[in-house]
C-alpha cells in the first residue's frame, strides 16, 4: 500500500489537476451559455430563495473550515510541541493494543497484526497485544507473526477467543481481558479494527497527551484508505476521508469529537475497564416511543464516544498521526455499495443523536451541541434547493435546470477547493460525489431517521431479532414507520413550496 507523503505534496503537483481544470472550463462555459430568462423575476426568485438558504449552509461549513485551519496550524502544533517537549516523562506505563478481527481476508490481517505488533515492540514500552479473534486459524497467524518479529520480554501476547456474534461481543471480551490483567494507573488502550494498519510511531505519537491533557478521556487520528473497488468508489472514500479531516479537526478545536473512529482509538484504561463501559459496548440500546427498545447491532464507536461524551471527558483529534484502512466495499456496484454503508453510518449516527443533543449546551458544550443538533437540520435543508428547483421547472419553465446545474457547480467547485487544506488533490469526481453525499444521504438520512431500528452489518451478515414482538406489531412497526415517513416528507415538500412562493396557501372564503 502507497502512504501519502506526511508533507502532503506528491511528485508531479497536484493529482487530479487536468481532469479539475476541464470541469472548471465546462463550468464557465455553462455560466456564459445561460438563457436569458435567468434574469427574470422568477429567476431572481430561485437565486433568492436557494442562495438564502445556502448562505446559511455554507457560512456554517466556511465556519467549520476556518475553526480546521486554527486548529491544524495554531492550537494542535503547540499541543505537539508540548508533548514532546515533555517526552519520556509523559509516556504511560503499560499500553494495550487490542486488535479485533473477524472476516478479515489473510493478507490484510497479516498487515494489520504486523503493524499493531512492530509498534508494540518501537515504542519501548511495556505493550500488551490482545488479539480479540473468532478464528483457530487467525490465533494460529497471530502467534506465527509474533514469534517471527521476536519481540523482547516487555511485549506480551494474549488471544482472545470469541463466537462470531458481533465485533460488539469481541470487543467486550477483550475490555474484560485487560480489566483481569488489572492495568496499572495512567496505562493507555488502543481499540484498532481489524483492517486498520497503524503507520509507524503512532503510539509514541498519541500517548503523551493523556498525561499532559488529565480531562483527556479518548482520542483518535486522521485517516487514509486503500480500496479495494473501482476508481470512482475509490475517489468516494477518499473525498470522504478529506471532508472527515475538517470536521474532525474544527471540532476538536472545542476539545470534543463527533465520533471515536472504530478503525483505531485510544482511550485511558480505567474508561476501558469500567463495567458501565464495557455493558454499555456490548448492549447499548435505546427506548423508542414507537418502536419500543431495541438493541444496537452496530455503532460500538458511538456507544463508546456517547458513554465518554456523557461522563464529562475531554476528546482529542490528533491530525498528523494516521491510521491506513484497507476498505472492502460491499458490492462493486458504486451505488449500491455506498448506499449500504451510508445506511450503516447514518443509522448509526442518528441512533445516538437524540440522547447526545438531550444532554445539552451546558455539559458537552455549545458549538458540540449545535454540531450534534444540526445534524437532524443538515438532512432536510440538504433537500430543500432540489426540491425547489424542480417545482420552478414545473410550474415555469425547463431552463432552471441549467442555473441550478450552474449554481451547484459552482459551489461544489469552491467545496472542492477548500478540501485542498486537507487532502492534496483536486479530483473532478468531487464536485459530482459532494452533491450526491448531500442530496442521497440527505434521502437515507430521513429514510433512517424513521426506521431507527432497521440495522444490519456489512461485513458480518446478521440482523435485529426483535424478542417479545409479535409479527403483527411488527408489520404495525413497518407500517407506522413508512405512513410517518410519507406524511413528514409531504409537509416537507408543501413548506419549501410555501415558503419560496411557488406555492400559494389556499384561502377560505
Amino acid at each position: 500500500m502507497t502512504k501519502e507523503p506526511k508533507s502532503g505534496k506528491r511528485r508531479g503537483g497536484i493529482p487530479g489537476l487536468p481532469g479539475f481544470t476541464i470541469y472548471t472550463v465546462l463550468l464557465l462555459v455553462l455560466v456564459s451559455t445561460l438563457p436569458q430568462e435567468a434574469l427574470d423575476p422568477v429567476s431572481n426568485q430561485f437565486i433568492l430563495v436557494v442562495g438564502g438558504l445556502a448562505l446559511w449552509r455554507y457560512s456554517w461549513g466556511f465556519l467549520h473550515f476556518l475553526r480546521s485551519l486554527w486548529y491544524r496550524h495554531i492550537t494542535f502544533p503547540g499541543l505537539r510541541a508540548r508533548a514532546t517537549f515533555g517526552g519520556d516523562d509523559l509516556m504511560p506505563p503499560h499500553v494495550y493494543l487490542l486488535v479485533t478481527s473477524f472476516r478479515i481476508e489473510a493478507l490484510t490481517s497479516v498487515k494489520v497484526f504486523g503493524a499493531a505488533i512492530r509498534e508494540a515492540i518501537d515504542c519501548g514500552l511495556p505493550a500488551t497485544i490482545v488479539a480479540s479473534i473468532v478464528d483457530k486459524g487467525d490465533e494460529f497467524m497471530v502467534k506465527q507473526i509474533f514469534a517471527g518479529m521476536n519481540p523482547p520480554e516487555h511485549v506480551t501476547l494474549q488471544i482472545v477467543r470469541i463466537p462470531g456474534t458481533g465485533k460488539r461481543d469481541g470487543l467486550a471480551q477483550g475490555f474484560r481481558a485487560i480489566s483481569r490483567d488489572l492495568p496499572a494507573p495512567g496505562s493507555i488502550v488502543a481499540v484498532i479494527d481489524g483492517d486498520s494498519i497503524l503507520e509507524e510511531g503512532l503510539i509514541r505519537k498519541c500517548v503523551p497527551f493523556f498525561k499532559m491533557m488529565p480531562k483527556l478521556g479518548a482520542l483518535t487520528t486522521d485517516e487514509e484508505c486503500e480500496v479495494k473497488g473501482s476508481r470512482i468508489i475509490r475517489e468516494w472514500h477518499h473525498l470522504r476521508f478529506a471532508q472527515r479531516q475538517v470536521l474532525m479537526c474544527s471540532v476538536a478545536q472545542s476539545r470534543k469529537v463527533l465520533t471515536l473512529t472504530g478503525r483505531m482509538s485510544m482511550f485511558r484504561a480505567e474508561i476501558i475497564t469500567d463495567p458501565s463501559f464495557i455493558d454499555d459496548v456490548q448492549n447499548d440500546s435505546i427506548s423508542h416511543w414507537r418502536l419500543g427498545r431495541f438493541k444496537f447491532l452496530t455503532g460500538d464507536d458511538k456507544s463508546s464516544w456517547y458513554w465518554v461524551l456523557r461522563h464529562g471527558y475531554d476528546m482529542l483529534y490528533v491530525p498528523d498521526t494516521v491510521v491506513n484502512t484497507v476498505e472492502h466495499p460491499p458490492s462493486p456496484n458504486f451505488f449500491k455499495a455506498t448506499t449500504q454503508l451510508m445506511f450503516r453510518w447514518f443509522g448509526n449516527m442518528l441512533r445516538t443523536n437524540g440522547r447526545a443533543v438531550a444532554l445539552g449546551p451546558h455539559r458537552i458544550g455549545l458549538f458540540t451541541w449545535w454540531c450534534i443538533f444540526d445534524q437532524r437540520i443538515s438532512m432536510w435543508t440538504s433537500l430543500a434547493g432540489p426540491v425547489f428547483a424542480i417545482m420552478l421547472v414545473i410550474k415555469h419553465s425547463v431552463m432552471f435546470f441549467p442555473i441550478y446545474f450552474a449554481w451547484i457547480g459552482f459551489t461544489r467547485w469552491v467545496m472542492t477547493m477548500m478540501l485542498l487544506t486537507s487532502r492534496p488533490v483536486l479530483s473532478w469526481y468531487y464536485p459530482f460525489l459532494i452533491y450526491y453525499n448531500q442530496v442521497w444521504g440527505s434521502v437515507i438520512k430521513t429514510y433512517v431517521f424513521f426506521r431507527l431500528d432497521k440495522q444490519s452489518w456489512t461485513r458480518q451478515k446478521t440482523k435485529l431479532l426483535r424478542a417479545g414482538m409479535t409479527p403483527f406489531q411488527q408489520k404495525f412497526v413497518n407500517f407506522s414507520s413508512n405512513y410517518l415517513y410519507m406524511v413528514a416528507m409531504t409537509v416537507f415538500v408543501a413548506l419549501v413550496g410555501f415558503f419560496s412562493g411557488v406555492m400559494e396557501i389556499p384561502k377560505l372564503h
